[in-house]
């Protein structure tokens, strides 16, 4: 039989003391006294000090596991944030360049598809992790924490892939723009020639690298003094003509500016992933304790 008793020292010294005169007063045998009820003051003292011991441990567990639901909750909701926040810079990319999709490879388009669909991904996944720490599920936290890793992993595979061929952007926007420039003004690419005007009229911008560009082209038909309207300064209809000169014109290059638009999406979409993948480690961790908590209780129990 085991007692617990939860008291100061003195209540302990009287259980103990009450339980030898028990034995010794009702007259038993050595044999009784050697059983159960009847061992010494100094064997129950143990037992009391490990019982105690013991619950102790328990409050212990049962209070850090209390601690690390929570923030495992808090963590996945922030991640659940995250990826709504992700799922948005991938829409506010792709209707920021949606004007300009008739320019640029599929490469570009595909890229903030594919940042929406993680957004959507990784906020379904938190959901999972919110619904595993308020249960206490390990099938639930267990399916988050593969789910998880496997997106960490692939966001880590993609970071690297856009870092070791970050120079193939500026390459691969050369001929894009290039290629589209001579597309100007054709019958069967109003889309180009759409989009062509909206990047110059909106960045201020004429050309690849600068007006003369337009020389080159099918679309001044060899005359020279003559730029798409969208070049001016102040857009109206037969604005283009250069023959006086280059004054009401921007003159710059759109590339420069192109690039720069990528690289400034591509920088806001660094840092959210960047912040996405901190709050995924912290899931993660929080995850794994929480499943050996639930994994080991019965131990406590």
């Amino acid at each position: 039989m085991t007692f617990f008793v939860k008291g100061d020292k003195q209540k302990d010294g009287v259980l103990l003391q009450t339980l030898k005169s028990s034995c010794l007063l009702n007259g038993e045998s050595q044999r009784s006294r050697d059983s159960e009820q009847c061992r010494s003051p100094h064997s129950w003292d143990l037992e009391i000090r490990d019982e105690k011991n013991r619950s102790e441990t328990v409050m212990a567990v049962e209070g850090a596991a209390k601690i690390i639901k929570v923030l495992l909750f808090v963590f996945n909701f922030i991640f659940f944030l995250g990826g709504i926040g992700l799922l948005g810079v991938g829409i506010y990319v792709q209707l920021k360049i949606g004007d300009y999709v008739a320019l640029s490879s599929v490469k570009y388009v595909t890229g903030s598809i594919i940042i929406i669909a993680v957004g959507a991904i990784i906020a379904v996944i938190a959901f999972f992790g919110c619904c595993g720490s308020i249960k206490e599920s390990r099938c639930l936290l267990g399916t988050f924490f593969a789910l998880m890793l496997l997106v960490f992993g692939l966001e880590v595979a993609g970071t690297s892939l856009g870092f070791v061929y970050r120079d193939q952007l500026k390459d691969e926007l050369k001929k894009d723009l290039n290629q589209t420039l001579y597309q100007y003004g054709s019958g069967d690419k109003k889309g180009v020639t759409k989009a062509y005007d909206l990047l110059q009229e909106k960045e201020k911008c004429c050309g690849v690298y600068g007006y003369k560009d337009w020389q080159k082209t099918p679309f001044t038909n060899g005359n020279h003094s003559i730029v798409p309207d969208s070049c001016c300064k102040e857009v109206k209809q037969g604005c283009g003509d250069i023959s006086a000169g280059t004054e009401n014109i921007n003159i710059g290059g759109c590339y420069d500016k192109t690039l720069d638009l990528l690289r400034g999406n591509l920088l806001i979409i660094f840092g959210v992933g960047v912040a996405v993948a901190v709050i995924q480690l912290l899931s993660m961790i929080f995850a794994l304790v929480l499943i050996c908590k639930i994994s080991n209780q019965s131990t406590y129990a």
